[in-house]
């Protein structure tokens, strides 16, 4: 398959691009403003990010631009009938999420979000050995230290803020654990130069789920899950970027009583869904995408606002 790519930034850069390659496909058109590219790169480099699109070079295309390009480029790949992976978020709102299903049902094309966490088999391996059918909680911490202002994460006018670049992991936890009806939402928003350097909240879900989080774009750079039911308790040290070989502990009342270990590349195995997908002509579902987005507005519009001068 030949997939293009839009932006060429560090996650485009240093692990798609090698994914997609691995797994035997081919990059064959880069859309980079900067004009940025690998070295040996073969294919052609477009500086509009429309023209790799309708370039005729491609049979997909991955979207690694900063989040308020997501929705208008996908539904551009959309409407001309290009499969499109795009990196999280889809869209800035539930509302943009929506959109992009409807016109994807509509067009018949095929749209996935790169949340490449999902294809990790830590994570299947949890909701295998994890029942959902007894009370959960959940503790999910994502940090790291990025200050500075030009950052694209910094930006509100590029859909900057720690909600929206790791907010999504702690919220997609929630969901691949079994939470679908958000019943309550408490939290706290540190706001800096017009976006959430850091949000902190507990939600609460009908599904006998409680979700407790802490994600920070100014602390040092610290990740981890623990996941607690009546007698056990999970550990996941490193959820959501692992390397290729990750632990996880099992915990019961006499303390660690299994250590799981995990060798895989998600970032191939995801490319290699998005494959599958397509050669299936798989239909375009997006209701985690959907839910998300919905909980994540809720975080928005109801946690509290401190300004941080």
């Amino acid at each position: 398959m030949r997939i293009g790519i839009l932006g060429f930034g560090k996650i485009a850069r240093e692990a798609l691009y090698p994914a997609i390659l691995n797994v035997g496909h081919s990059v064959t058109a880069i859309g980079s403003a900067a004009g940025v590219k690998p070295d040996g790169f073969q294919g052609e480099v477009f500086s509009d990010y429309s023209d790799v699109i309708t370039s005729g070079l491609i049979d997909a295309v991955y979207i690694a631009l900063p989040n308020h390009l997501h929705y208008p480029m996908s539904r551009c790949a959309i409407e001309a009938g290009i499969p499109v992976l795009c990196e999280k978020p889809l869209g800035l709102s539930a509302a943009e999420v929506s959109s992009l299903s409807v016109v994807a049902e509509t067009q018949r094309s095929f749209l996935m979000e790169a949340l490449m966490v999902a294809h990790h088999p830590q994570w299947q391996w949890i909701r295998q050995h994890i029942s959902t059918d007894e009370p959960l909680h959940l503790s999910v911490q994502f940090h790291y230290d990025n200050r500075d202002p030009l950052n694209i994460r910094n930006r509100p006018e590029t859909g900057g803020g720690a909600r929206l670049d790791i907010g999504c992991y702690a919220l997609w936890v929630a969901h691949w654990l079994g939470a679908r009806t958000l019943t309550g939402a408490t939290g706290c928003q540190w706001i800096e130069q017009g976006v959430d350097a850091r949000t902190s909240g507990r939600l609460l879900f009908d599904e006998h789920l409680e979700l407790q989080f802490d994600v920070s774009m100014r602390r040092a750079r610290f990740q981890q899950v623990i996941i607690h039911s009546q007698k056990h308790c999970w550990v996941i040290p490193r959820p959501f970027n692992p390397s290729a070989n990750t632990t996880i502990w099992a915990m019961g009342s006499e303390g660690i009583e299994r250590e799981h270990q995990f060798e895989a590349m998600q970032y191939e195995r995801m490319i290699e869904a998005f494959s599958t997908s397509i050669d299936r002509q798989s239909k375009t579902d997006l209701t985690a995408s959907q839910r998300i987005a919905q909980w994540s507005d809720t975080i928005k519009h109801q946690f509290e606002e401190r300004i941080v001068k």
